[in-house]
C-alpha cells in the first residue's frame, strides 16, 4: 500500500510540475488552454476553473495541456467539435443575444434554443446557423469568443483562431514547449537545494565528520572534527586526497598526523578491506577507515551544491539517452535499458523504505529524467514539436499540415507500442 501511495505522489508531482510549466507560459502568451490533464484515458475527476478544465484521468502514464492547434484540423470540415450539418443542438444566449453555450447533450433547460445545424464556424467567423421552430425558421447566431461547448457532462471553451497555439509567434511557441522540461529542472534543483540546506554540504577539507562504530578509526581513537594533516609523510589538503591515499595503500598500515584542538597527534591505523561488485558484476577490493566527510550548513553553498547535483544527475541521464540511441544504431538495443510505469512503481516502493529524503531525491532524479526525455527531438515529445517550430522560423512557413499530422500519428503509435512492450518487460522481470 505504501508503494502505491508513494508512486501516485511521485507521478503526480513530477507530471503536474511539467504540465504547469506549459500551462503557465501558454497563458502568459495568450494561448488558450482548454484542458490541464494528469494521466490519460477516461476522466476520474474534472473541474472547470476559468477557461480551463482541470482533469485527472485513469492511466498514470503522463499528462498534457490541451492547446487547440489548427495545424491538426485540416481534415475537419466544420469545427474541432464535430458539429455537422443536420445535428440537433441547443444554444444558450447571453444578454446581447450572442451564443454563450452550445449544448450537444439533450437538455430540459427551457431557456435553451433548439436548432438543427445548417452551417457553423467556431474558429474564424464565430457563428452558428440553423433551423428553429421545428425546422421552419432559419436563423443565424453570432457566437461569443469565450463561448463553451457542453458535451459528455463537460464544458470546453471554443478556440478562435487568434487563441490557437499555431497562431502565435515562434518565440512564444518555443517558450511554451520548453517550459515543461524547464520546470522539471527547476523542481529537481529546488529538491536538491532543500536537501542540502537541511543536511548541510560536504566539506572538501580534510576534516572528519562522523566515525562509524567498530571501524578502524573508532578502534584507534579518532574523533569527529579531527583534521587530517598528513598520511604517512604526504601532506593532505582535501577529502579526496584522503580517499585516494587510503586506496593506494592496498590495506597496509597508515600513519595519520592529526590536529585536534591545537594539538598534533599521530595514529597508526590499518584500513578495513571490503569487496564490492560493480554494475557488470565484477568484484573489486576497496579500503576504508570508517570516517565520514564533514557537512556544514551554508545557504550559498547549499544552492551551489543543489545546482551541481542537478547537473550531475542530468549528465548521467543525458549520457544514458545518448547510449540508448547508440545501441539502436549498433543493433544491440534491449528493452532492459528502459523502465516504464511498473519499474517506476517498483523503484518508488524501494526508495520509500529509506525515508523522506530518499523519496524526495528520487522525485528530483525522475524530474530531471522527464525533462530530458521530453527534449528528445522526435514528434509527440516537446523536443520534436520544438524542431517543427524551428523549421517554421527558419523557412518562414510551417511544415505541411498533412505531413506534420501523419508524422506525429506514426510516432505516437510507435511510442504507444514501445510503452506497452516496456511495461510487459517490466512485469516479466
Amino acid at each position: 500500500m505504501q508503494g502505491i501511495i508513494v508512486f501516485i505522489i511521485v507521478f503526480f508531482v513530477v507530471v503536474t510540475v511539467h504540465e504547469f510549466g506549459h500551462f503557465l507560459v501558454a497563458k502568459k502568451s495568450g494561448i488558450l488552454c482548454q484542458e490541464f490533464a494528469i494521466g490519460f484515458g477516461p476522466k476520474v475527476f474534472h473541474k472547470k476553473i476559468g477557461e480551463t478544465n482541470f482533469t485527472v484521468r485513469l492511466l498514470p502514464i503522463g499528462g498534457y495541456v490541451k492547446m487547440p492547434d489548427n495545424v491538426f484540423d485540416f481534415n475537419n470540415e466544420v469545427s474541432p467539435y464535430d458539429i455537422k450539418k443536420g445535428m440537433n443542438i441547443y444554444l444558450k444566449l447571453a444578454e446581447d443575444n450572442k451564443v454563450q453555450k452550445i449544448l450537444l447533450d439533450v437538455t430540459n433547460d427551457v431557456d435553451a434554443v433548439k436548432i438543427q445545424v445548417n452551417d457553423c464556424d467556431l474558429t474564424y467567423k464565430l457563428f452558428i446557423e440553423g433551423y428553429s421552430n421545428g425546422g421552419e425558421t432559419l436563423e443565424k447566431f453570432l457566437v461569443k469568443d469565450d463561448a463553451c461547448v457542453v458535451f459528455s457532462g463537460m464544458e470546453e471553451q471554443i478556440a478562435p483562431v487568434n487563441r490557437m497555439f499555431s497562431s502565435h509567434s515562434c518565440g512564444k511557441k518555443i517558450a511554451t514547449l520548453f517550459a515543461g522540461p524547464f520546470m522539471n529542472f527547476v523542481l529537481a534543483a529546488c529538491i536538491f537545494v532543500g536537501i542540502s540546506m537541511v543536511n548541510g554540504v560536504p566539506v572538501d577539507k580534510p576534516i572528519i565528520g562522523d566515525i562509524i562504530d567498530n571501524s578502524p578509526a573508532y578502534n584507534v581513537g579518532l574523533k569527529s572534527n579531527d583534521v587530517i594533516k598528513k598520511i604517512n609523510d604526504n601532506e593532505i589538503k582535501s577529502w579526496n586526497e584522503i580517499r585516494n591515499k587510503v586506496q593506494e595503500t592496498n590495506g597496509n598500515e597508515l600513519r595519520l598526523t592529526i590536529e585536534r584542538e591545537g594539538r598534533t597527534l599521530e595514529y597508526n591505523i590499518n584500513p578495513k578491506k571490503e569487496t564490492l561488485s560493480d554494475k557488470n558484476g565484477n568484484l573489486k577490493n576497496t579500503y576504508t577507515l570508517g570516517i565520514k566527510v564533514k557537512y556544514e550548513k551554508n545557504l550559498i553553498y547549499s544552492i551551489k551544491y543543489g545546482l551541481k547535483q542537478t547537473l550531475y544527475y542530468g549528465g548521467i541521464i543525458f549520457m544514458g539517452i545518448v547510449g540508448l540511441f547508440i545501441s539502436l544504431i549498433k543493433g544491440i538495443f534491449s528493452l532492459n535499458q528502459l523502465g516504464g510505469p511498473v519499474a517506476i512503481y517498483e523503484m518508488s516502493s524501494e526508495v520509500a523504505k529509506n525515508g523522506l529524503e530518499s523519496t524526495l531525491r528520487w522525485i528530483g532524479i525522475l524530474s530531471v529524467n522527464l525533462g530530458l526525455m521530453n527534449l528528445i527531438p522526435i514528434p509527440v515529445l516537446d523536443g520534436g514539436r520544438i524542431v517543427f517550430v524551428l523549421y517554421e522560423a527558419l523557412f518562414k512557413k510551417p511544415i505541411n499540415k498533412k505531413a506534420q499530422y501523419y508524422i506525429t500519428i506514426v510516432f505516437a503509435l510507435l511510442l504507444l507500442i514501445l510503452t506497452i512492450a516496456v511495461t510487459w518487460n517490466d512485469i516479466s522481470r
